[in-house]
């Protein structure tokens, strides 16, 4: 059963230059900050926002080059991306748990590792981890990504797809590669990218910022001491979600990557793709839940705030 959608409040904060935010009001003495994968918005986290505020405030950020946030000047690398997400931990009043989907959640623990004491703890859904022995992305992807790899040709991909393609056939055409069973994503939800990547085809410099983050995501992945270090830096509770089928990330890179660094909790969705919490809500809610109960990450809130939050 599908939570209800509860729409959040959109906020324009100013960190270094305008930066889009999706909030669930909740108990301040915990914050999730949600982080989208590559390309992503904060529609990323619509099914599951509002159940989430049942322990603490929800905040979805679309970072500079992402969603409804311009890039301003500013850069769209993974450290370009820590930096903006560095300050506005600092803003908030409250432990903070980072939640990160894809580049998202490798943007969380590339942050947890390089300040420990600013969060919390960390949950991380099918990131991008350093490659294993016997397991490989999808041939489709793997071509993606060695064009974004070349100088000029990446763009140029990415520019033409934004400017020249539909919207509703854009979404589409992801989620069916993103997720194992895209009919299993709520159509409101679908709506919402759709919204959101016409906003990003009225911004020209959106293509050029996401081949930056694509760049800067597989350059960290070609080195494999430094993701190591990374993981071996993050000293909070991690709960790594991992869909089976993932095209992207395969589960091998997860299981790898549990076995070597115990501190990562992994939780495998077996028929579920890269977005888990877009193909099933509830059970993602379920996962993050039980391990909040467990690792306790941050101050819970008020049973009367969780039980209001729920109806």
């Amino acid at each position: 059963m599908r939570p209800e959608i509860e729409v959040p409040e959109e906020r324009a904060l100013d960190v270094g230059g305008p930066l889009h935010v999706s909030v669930w009001e909740g108990d301040s003495a915990r914050t999730f900050l949600c982080l989208p994968g590559l390309g992503g918005s904060a529609a990323s986290w619509l099914p599951v926002g509002g159940a989430l505020s049942a322990h603490g405030r929800v905040t979805a950020v679309e970072l500079p080059g992402t969603g409804r946030t311009p890039r301003n000047g500013r850069g769209s690398t993974l450290e370009d991306h820590r930096r903006v997400l560095s300050e506005l931990i600092e803003r908030q009043s409250g432990a903070v748990v980072l939640v990160g989907n894809s580049l998202g959640g490798t943007l969380a623990l590339v942050q947890a590792a390089a300040e420990p004491s600013s969060v919390a703890g960390v949950v991380v859904t099918d990131p991008a981890l350093p490659w294993s022995w016997g397991a490989f992305p999808s041939p489709v992807v793997l071509a993606g990504f060695a064009a974004y790899l070349v100088p000029g040709i990446g763009e140029w991909v990415v520019r033409t797809r934004l400017s020249g393609g539909i919207a509703e056939r854009m979404v589409s055409l992801g989620l069916r590669l993103c997720a194992d069973d895209p009919a299993s994503i709520d159509p409101e939800v679908v709506r919402a990218h759709v919204e959101i990547v016409r906003t990003m085809q009225r911004d020209p410099d959106m293509a050029d910022a996401f081949v930056a983050s694509a760049r800067s995501l597989l350059r960290l992945g070609m080195r494999p001491h430094r993701c190591e270090a990374i993981l071996a830096g993050v000293t909070a509770p991690v709960l790594l979600l991992h869909g089976a089928r993932d095209r992207f990330v395969p589960l091998r890179f997860a299981e790898a990557a549990a076995e070597r660094h115990p501190r990562l909790e992994l939780r495998v969705f077996p028929d579920l793709g890269h977005v888990p919490q877009l193909e099933a809500p509830d059970r993602w809610l379920s996962a993050v839940e039980g391990w909040l109960d467990r690792s306790g990450p941050g101050e819970p809130p008020t049973r009367e705030l969780a039980a209001r939050a729920l109806r």
